[in-house]
């Protein structure tokens, strides 16, 4: 008689689940669910945590300052690109730049559009000085052929026009010379421009365009600050708002605050579903694996007088066990990824949130982990069953079933 270790092994196990397939198919579902809810939690977590990283060294400040009474249209502005447009009251604006701590400010005008070609719905225009702007400053930088000339606008990712051709705001047209890298939050939507331009454009508008736009000559919408390197940021904030009444201030860290609270809620229920399928699929999981063991106690007891050891038995059965458990976390993690990805615009929409796709390193690392939990859940699941199958004696159990 042939020894243990020269049975077919893998064959056998193939054979063994082909033999099976509506309690396999049971096992491999609920192992899919919990690959899936927990893949889809963590995805979620890291695809907002990279836009949000994104988002804010495109921004390239440490502190946004924005009128009194604006600081959720400000946020809404960088988070989403939700179209707006709000002014300081005065030019009190210029005291920011001599402010202790500050060592760059930078103003912008926000400005709504109207409807363009290019979109499904108006985009927000910034007006920017080029020669001390931080959001695209660095990109122009990177990008020495490209010069934000007169009448040129430079484009968010989600704008669709291609560079050299021409987009229409407020009747004033305008050169695309640029489009910024993705980053899934605001500035993916907006379009930007000289403040020459956007004067000229507001000048023209009562002629040329459904509604006359009115941009106050001295005024911004939004100053942007660097602070000098060791100072901390909520420091010069704070000083900000008392040295110039009627403004308030968005920092990272707030607008991190923002996306977690908003996030939160999902990924909380989306934790706590992992967590109840683990709870209700892992007993679920033994009950089938007990049937499955109590069906296979003649079959084991024969193996093993055919002079299979316990080791093989604990191995074979493990093995059983693993191999439902990759099937059933693959299905769940490729599913997860196929719908996250295919609809990742709405995902940012409904949950209003910035989100890009997580790089594919990321997502990797994700899948293994949500893999080994299912390999965990399964092997857990199996305990029981080989313990009660290898302490059997092949004797009895052949005797038994007679």
């Amino acid at each position: 008689m042939n020894r243990p270790s020269d049975f077919r092994f893998l064959s056998l196990v193939a054979r063994n689940l082909k033999n099976r397939p509506y309690r396999n198919i049971a096992t491999i579902f609920a192992i899919a669910v919990i690959a899936a809810t927990f893949f889809s939690s963590q995805y979620l977590m890291n695809g907002a945590q990279q836009s949000l990283d994104a988002g804010i060294s495109r921004m390239g400040a440490d502190i946004l300052v924005v009128p009194e009474g604006y600081a959720g249209a400000g946020q809404t502005i960088i988070l989403a690109g939700t179209p707006t447009s709000f002014f300081f009251e005065d030019s009190g604006f210029e005291k920011i730049s001599r402010i202790p701590g500050v060592a760059k400010a930078s103003p912008q005008i926000y400005i709504a559009t109207l409807f363009a070609s290019c979109c499904a719905a108006p985009v927000q225009m910034i007006a920017i000085d080029p020669e001390r702007d931080f959001t695209i400053g660095t990109w122009l930088k990177e990008n020495p052929d490209i010069t934000l000339g007169k009448d040129d606008i430079i484009i968010g990712s989600s704008i669709i026009q291609n560079v050299g051709n021409d987009l229409m705001f407020y009747g004033h047209a305008f050169h695309v010379v640029g489009v910024l890298e993705k980053t899934g939050m605001g500035v993916d939507n907006a379009v930007f421009t000289r403040f020459e331009d956007a004067y000229v454009m507001a000048a023209e508008s009562g002629e040329k365009a459904e509604k006359k736009l009115t941009i106050p000559q001295g005024q911004v919408s939004a100053v942007l600050v660097k602070v000098d390197p060791g100072t901390p940021p909520a420091t010069v904030a704070s000083e900000i708002m008392a040295q110039v009444p009627g403004t308030k201030t968005i920092l990272p860290s707030g607008l991190l605050n923002a996306v977690s609270g908003q996030l939160g809620a999902t990924t909380r229920i989306l934790s706590v579903s992992s967590l109840a399928v683990a709870v209700v699929s892992v007993p679920l999981l033994g009950i089938i694996s007990m049937m499955v063991a109590h069906e296979r106690r003649k079959e084991v007891a024969i193996l093993r007088a055919l002079g299979a050891t316990k080791s093989f038995v604990v191995q074979l059965m493990l093995a059983e066990s693993f191999t439902l458990a990759i099937i059933g976390g693959c299905i769940g993690i490729g599913v997860s990824v196929g719908i996250l990805v295919m609809y990742n615009d709405f995902i940012m929409h409904t949950l209003k949130i910035p989100f890009i796709i997580p790089s594919p390193t990321v997502i990797l690392v994700q899948g293994v982990s949500a893999l080994f939990l299912s390999i965990v859940v399964g092997g857990i699941a199996s305990l029981y069953p080989v313990v009660l199958i290898t302490r059997s004696e092949p004797y009895e159990t052949i005797r038994g079933g007679e």
